[in-house]
């Protein structure tokens, strides 16, 4: 009789556990504040050498994403070393937005994206979602 109890018990866990739904995130899917952009990443040199003064400059690792009108601009925020090894490159970058957008005019200007993953897509720049 005991046997037959154990039985039972262990079928209703079993049936049980079942049906407790799945409670990880799906394959694929991304933490909440985060985005995917796609496009060519290019570098923008600033300071005084890019105004032909010859003083230090900076250079800015940018990601274009050309699937939207008008296209947008993003500076990649992460390991510079690493990320200069795709300028003219397409990529997919999974990141998040930095808290502050950049400042000046057109690339400079562009919100920050803190690099989370990329993904490797092209080894020049494509115009993504043209109407062509």
């Amino acid at each position: 009789m005991r046997a037959i109890a154990v039985v039972f018990c262990l079928a209703g866990i079993g049936l049980q556990a079942q049906s407790q739904p799945n409670q990880a995130p799906a394959a694929g899917a991304r933490a909440a504040g985060r985005i995917i952009v796609i496009g060519c990443v290019t570098r923008e040199t600033t300071g005084a050498a890019a105004r032909g003064r010859g003083a230090a400059t900076t250079a800015r690792l940018i990601l274009t994403d050309t699937r939207t009108d008008p296209p947008t601009a993003y500076r990649l925020e992460g390991d510079q070393a690493a990320l200069a090894l795709h300028v003219g490159h397409t990529v997919e970058i999974d990141g998040a937005l930095s808290s502050t957008p950049g400042a000046g005019r057109g690339a400079a200007a562009a919100r920050g994206l803190k690099v989370g993953s990329l993904t490797w897509i092209s080894t020049n720049c494509q115009t993504l979602g043209s109407k062509d």
